[in-house]
C-alpha cells in the first residue's frame, strides 16, 4: 500500500546538524530540513516513508479529518440529548437535575479514558486503540438508545463515555505526530475546532429531532449510526502514526506499508507497557508549563462550553418558556458561531507570532511566543460569562443571552488552540501525556459544573452566580500570562522528562 511521501515547503541544506533525529542511513554529514523561511524543521524528519512526517499533505489532511471527526462525535454524543431532557426526565420519572447527570457522567467517564488509553497506545500504537475504541462506542451509543431505566442507560453512557472519547485524550498526539512546529497551530486549530463544536452543533440537531416526533432514543442512534459509518473508512484509510525517532529505531530496518496498516506486533517494538506509564500524566503536573494551562483550559472549558449546556434545558424553560428545539437553537447557534470565528483567529495567528518572533531571534522558536495570542480570550470569555448571567437575570431578549454565549465561545476557541499547541510544543515527547491531561481536567471540571451551576443561580442570581465565575477563569489565567515571561527560564530550569525520549 503506497501513500507516498513528499514534505509540504520543505527544503534540503547542506548544513551539518548533530540533531539526533536524521536518520543514520543518510549520509554521515547529515543535511539539516528547513522551512521555506530558512527555519530548520522541528522535529527534523527521518528519510522512513513510514515516519508521518515525510506523509504527503493529502494523506496528512485525511488522518487529521478523521480523528477530529472522532473528537467531534464524542462530545456531539454527549450534548445531543441537552434539549431533550424534559421528555426525558418524564420517561424516566426523574427530575431535571438528575436526568443532567446523563450528559455528566459521560463526561466524567470521557476525562477519565485517556489516562487508561494513551499508555497503551505509546506502546501498541494509535491506530488499533481508535479502532477498537470506535468499534465499542457504537455498541455501547446503541445500547444507551435502548435502555429503559434510568440504571440502564447511566451505565450505558459510562461505558459510551469511556470507549468514545478516546479521540478527545489521544486526538492531540496524534496531530502532534503529523506536523512540524511551525505549522502544528494551524492544525492542531483544526482539531480543537471540531472537537469543541461537536457540543455545540449537537443542542441544535437535539432539539429539532425531539421536534419532528422522534423519541429521545434517537438522540443515541444517531451518533452510533454515524460512528458505524465511519469503522470502514478508518480502518482501511488512517495508517500508524507513533513513529519513533530515536537512533536506536534508526539502525533497524524500514519497515512496510502493509505491515503498517495490518498492524503487525507493537507500533513501538522496543517498548513494553509498565504500570509507572499510567502515571505519566500526573508527573507531567510538576511542570509548570503543563500544569498552569491545564488548570486554565479545564476552567475555561467548564464555565465557557459546559455551564452553557449543561443549564440551558433547565434556565430556558424558565426564563423563556422554550421548547427543546428553541432551547437548541439558542444554545447551538451562538455556541457554533463563536467557535468557528475564534478558530479564524487563534491556529493562523499563533503560528504568525511564533514564526515572526522566530525570525527576529535568527531562526530559534520559543514556545511561549504562542501565548501572546491568548489575550483575547482572557479577556472575551469571561466577558460573554458575565453577559448571559445578566441577560438570564433581568429576562432580557434572547438575542442577548446568545450573544453572550457567542462571545464566551469565541474566547474558549482561542484558548483551546494556543492551549494545546504550546503545552505541545513544550514537550512533544510528552504530548499523549498532556493530551490526558487536558481531557481529564477539562471533563472532571466539567462533571462539577453539572452538579451545583443551577442550584447556585437559583440561589444568588443567575448574575451573580455567573460574575463570580468569569472571576475565577480570569483568576486563573494570570499564572498563564506569568508564562510568558518566565516560562522559558522554568522550563530550562527543570529539563526534558526522562521518559519518551525514544519518541
Amino acid at each position: 500500500m503506497a501513500f507516498g511521501h513528499s514534505p509540504k515547503d520543505v527544503e534540503i541544506s547542506s548544513i551539518d546538524s548533530e540533531s539526533k533525529h536524521v536518520n543514520s542511513n543518510s549520509s554521515q554529514a547529515a543535511d539539516v530540513r528547513l522551512d521555506k523561511r530558512g527555519i530548520p524543521l522541528v522535529p527534523q524528519p527521518t528519510s522512513d516513508p513510514l515516519d508521518p512526517l515525510n506523509w504527503s499533505l493529502w494523506l496528512k489532511i485525511l488522518v487529521l479529518l478523521q480523528v477530529s471527526l472522532l473528537a467531534f462525535l464524542a462530545l456531539f454524543s454527549a450534548s445531543l440529548i441537552t434539549p431533550a431532557f424534559v421528555p426525558l426526565s418524564k420517561s424516566l420519572h426523574k427530575d431535571l437535575t438528575e436526568t443532567a447527570y446523563v450528559t455528566s457522567v459521560f463526561i466524567a467517564f470521557v476525562g477519565a479514558s485517556s489516562l487508561f488509553w494513551n499508555p497503551i497506545a505509546n506502546v501498541y500504537g494509535r491506530r488499533p486503540i481508535y479502532i477498537i475504541s470506535i468499534s465499542v462506542a457504537i455498541a455501547t451509543s446503541a445500547a444507551s438508545g435502548a435502555s429503559r431505566t434510568y440504571g440502564e442507560l447511566i451505565a450505558f453512557r459510562a461505558l459510551n463515555g469511556f470507549f468514545g472519547g478516546v479521540a478527545l485524550g489521544l486526538g492531540s498526539a496524534t496531530v502532534t505526530d503529523l506536523f512540524f512546529e511551525h505549522e502544528r497551530g494551524f492544525y492542531m486549530g483544526i482539531y480543537t475546532l471540531w472537537l469543541i463544536t461537536g457540543g455545540h452543533i449537537a443542542p441544535i440537531a437535539g432539539g429539532y429531532i425531539v421536534k419532528n416526533t422522534l423519541t429521545w432514543h434517537w438522540c443515541f442512534y444517531i451518533p452510533a449510526i454515524i460512528t458505524a459509518f465511519m469503522l470502514p473508512l478508518f480502518i482501511f484509510t488512517v495508517p500508524e502514526t507513533l513513529y519513533s525517532h530515536s537512533t536506536e529505531r534508526a539502525q533497524r530496518p524500514y519497515g512496510s506499508w502493509m505491515e503498517n496498516m495490518t498492524m503487525r506486533g507493537k507500533a513501538h517494538s522496543t517498548r513494553s507497557l509498565k504500570i509507572v506509564d499510567f502515571f505519566r500524566p500526573i508527573q507531567m503536573l510538576m511542570y509548570p508549563s503543563v500544569l498552569l494551562p491545564t488548570l486554565y483550559y479545564s476552567v475555561s472549558f467548564g464555565y465557557g462550553s459546559i455551564l452553557f449546556i449543561i443549564t440551558s434545558a433547565n434556565i430556558f424553560l424558565k426564563v423563556y418558556k422554550y421548547q427543546p428545539y428553541q432551547t437548541g437553537v439558542l444554545l447551538g447557534v451562538p455556541l457554533t458561531v463563536g467557535s468557528v470565528i475564534g478558530e479564524l483567529v487563534a491556529g493562523g495567528l499563533s503560528d504568525w507570532i511564533s514564526e515572526k518572533r522566530a525570525l527576529s531571534r535568527s531562526g530559534v522558536r520559543k514556545p511561549e511566543d504562542r501565548l501572546l495570542a491568548l489575550f483575547p480570550a482572557i479577556v472575551l470569555l469571561p466577558l460573554g460569562i458575565i453577559i448571559e448571567g445578566v441577560s438570564l437575570t433581568h429576562k432580557l431578549h434572547a438575542i442577548g443571552t446568545g450573544f453572550g454565549i457567542a462571545i464566551a465561545s469565541f474566547g474558549l476557541q482561542i484558548a483551546t488552540t494556543v492551549v494545546y499547541t504550546y503545552t505541545a510544543e513544550c514537550y512533544r515527547q510528552q504530548a499523549a501525556e498532556i493530551g490526558s491531561l487536558l481531557n481529564f481536567g477539562r471533563q472532571i471540571f466539567g462533571f462539577c459544573v453539572g452538579f451545583y451551576a443551577v442550584k447556585l443561580g437559583t440561589e444568588v442570581g443567575f448574575q451573580n452566580a455567573w460574575i463570580a465565575f468569569a472571576f475565577i477563569n480570569f483568576a486563573v489565567s494570570l499564572p498563564v500570562l506569568a508564562l510568558i515571561f518566565v516560562g522559558e527560564k522554568w522550563r530550562h530550569a527543570m529539563g526534558q522528562p526522562e521518559f519518551h525520549r525514544d519518541l
